[in-house]
This record gives structure tokens, C-alpha cells and sequence, in this order.
């Protein structure tokens, strides 16, 4: 009689513990279909000029304080089943807005005329300011011309010599005028 009626109050939990694994398996899947969506949607926007549109599942919205940078959240599933997913992707620039907005000064003569847009790599060793060459190969892979060692961070770019630069980067990223511009 006790065996009895312990298994009548245990019945409930072990049913509930015996479908938890299902509803593991369905959640997971919900997850599974969610995220492809939102990496395919990411992927199809990365780098391009159009805004996204959003679709049955998937809700883009740009994030706060940039102007082209937006995150996208798919959604898959019902009741309790419901996955949500959220990637982050980068529309382009067009190139007009890419340079830094770098005041020139007219007086100063360069090697080189100064790209109007940059990646966000850094010139290799081989070739410091990517002009004898790796722009020329990349330029396009990369969305733009490599950036120079001495305007890869601020701290070298103010301790870097203008004279030896070989295009104008002078106001890089907003560094304001180098001091011995």
C-alpha cells in the first residue's frame, strides 16, 4: 500500500522528467532554424550599401550611437517553445564618409595621393603604408586601402614624423592635427 502510494504522487514528476529530453530536442531545434536565419540575413546585408527589409522572422534595427551598423533577431517557434536569435552586422560606408574626415593641409606635398576609404587592417610589415603593392591586391577583398603603422592607434600616430609620411593622414580617426604638422 505504501509502494502504492508513493507511486501515485511520483507519477507526475517522473512523466515530467521523462519529457524533458523532447522538449529539449525541440527547443534546440527552434534555436537551430532561428540562428541560420539570422546569420544568412547578417550575411546577406554585411557590407552593403541597402538597408535591410525585414522578413516574417527576422527583425533588423540599427544600433544605438552608429549609423551603419544594425543587429538582426530571427525568430522561430510557438508558446514555449519560441527561440529568438540576435547578430550584429555592418552595412558599407560609401567612401566619401571612410577617410577620417582628414583636413589637408594644401601646403604639404606627398608621395602619395590619400585613400578615400580604409579596412580595418593593418599594412603589413613588408609594405608600411600599402602602397608599393598590397592596396593594389586587396583594396577591394578588404573594403579599402590598409592602414598605415603610424595610423594604426593614436599613441603612434602622435609620435609618429610627418615628414616620412607617404600620403596625408593627418586628423586620422578624429586624432586632431598631429603637433608637428
Amino acid at each position: 500500500m505504501v509502494t502504492g502510494s508513493l507511486m501515485g504522487i511520483l507519477s507526475p514528476v517522473v512523466a515530467t522528467m521523462s519529457i524533458q529530453p523532447v522538449i529539449a530536442q525541440k527547443r534546440a531545434s527552434n534555436f537551430s532554424v532561428a540562428e541560420t536565419a539570422a546569420v544568412v540575413f547578417a550575411a546577406t546585408y554585411e557590407g552593403k550599401l541597402e538597408l535591410p527589409e525585414d522578413t516574417d522572422t527576422c527583425v533588423s534595427k540599427l544600433r544605438e550611437g552608429t549609423a551603419n551598423a544594425f543587429s538582426v533577431t530571427c525568430t522561430h517557434g510557438s508558446g514555449k517553445y519560441v527561440q529568438s536569435v540576435t547578430r550584429a552586422f555592418r552595412l558599407a560606408v560609401p567612401d566619401e564618409g571612410l577617410d577620417g574626415g582628414t583636413a589637408t593641409d594644401t601646403s604639404r606635398q606627398f608621395a602619395y595621393e590619400t585613400p578615400t576609404r580604409f579596412s580595418g587592417t593593418e599594412c603589413p610589415v613588408y609594405d608600411t603604408w600599402g602602397v608599393n603593392g598590397f592596396n593594389d591586391l586587396y583594396y577591394q577583398a578588404l573594403g579599402g586601402a590598409c592602414i598605415p603603422y603610424d595610423g594604426w592607434n593614436q599613441t603612434r600616430y602622435q609620435f609618429s614624423d610627418p615628414d616620412s609620411w607617404l600620403y596625408d593622414i593627418n586628423n586620422r580617426n578624429g586624432w586632431g592635427t598631429h603637433p608637428d604638422y
